[in-house]
């Protein structure tokens, strides 16, 4: 199962919440050697915020075994602040309708075919998400295996954002989008054979950028 994890729900789902941060230190520090930010065997940085909601994948409401994080890009962009020379059209980078994926991974030690598995379910929860919170777009940067191997495998048409570029221990890394549509999910659910992976009441955070304004007057 995916579980929505959000400011509206962190308390209740506490280890889940930490759980996704031990899985990021583990994957992207312990693993992969990132430089990045670690506090107790937990990964995080500046664009973990109250506004960032966690997609996370577990089997008994405890052990993470996959996440993503989703964060509306007008409210913190990891794209518009490192590599906006990667993206042709700015204005999808300070969008309230238009959110960011980033910090996607799965847990390394697990059999190919369920770590296959979970890439089809966090696929299919980034469309369920996006469709229950009136997305328009989701956009992201990955290396160009594994938009083709996640993302495009699991049925997503993507939108290639900007030129294809080198970045630290990756040869080939490209922005994209993903369109939020009926269409779109029913194209995931045609080819991985596979729905309704998310609670839609934990889903759903909100007008963002209304609630925004408001503060803001």
């Amino acid at each position: 199962m995916i579980r929505a994890i959000s400011y509206r729900n962190m308390t209740s789902r506490g280890e889940l919440y930490f759980g996704q941060f031990r899985l990021r230190h583990q994957e992207f520090i312990d693993r992969q050697h990132y430089d990045v930010h670690s506090f107790n065997g937990m990964e995080f940085d500046e664009y973990d915020t109250l506004a960032s909601v966690y997609l996370v994948y577990t089997e008994d409401d405890k052990n993470v075994l996959g996440v993503s994080r989703l964060t509306p890009t007008h409210l913190g962009c990891m794209l518009a602040d490192h590599w906006p020379d990667l993206v042709e059209d700015h204005s999808l980078l300070h969008d309230p309708k238009v959110w960011e994926g980033t910090r996607f991974c799965i847990d390394k030690n697990l059999p190919a075919g369920q770590r296959r598995a979970i890439c089809h379910k966090l696929a299919c929860a980034y469309v369920e998400f996006g469709l229950a919170n009136e997305i328009r777009k989701i956009v992201g940067l990955m290396p160009t295996l594994i938009l083709r191997s996640v993302f495009e495998r699991s049925g997503v048409s993507l939108d290639r954002l900007g030129p294809v570029q080198e970045i630290g221990a990756h040869a080939r890394i490209q922005a994209a989008a993903i369109d939020i549509n009926r269409d779109q999910l029913r194209n995931v659910n045609a080819t991985t054979g596979i729905s309704g992976v998310l609670d839609l009441d934990e889903a759903i955070v909100g007008p963002v950028g209304a609630e925004t304004e408001q503060c803001a007057a």
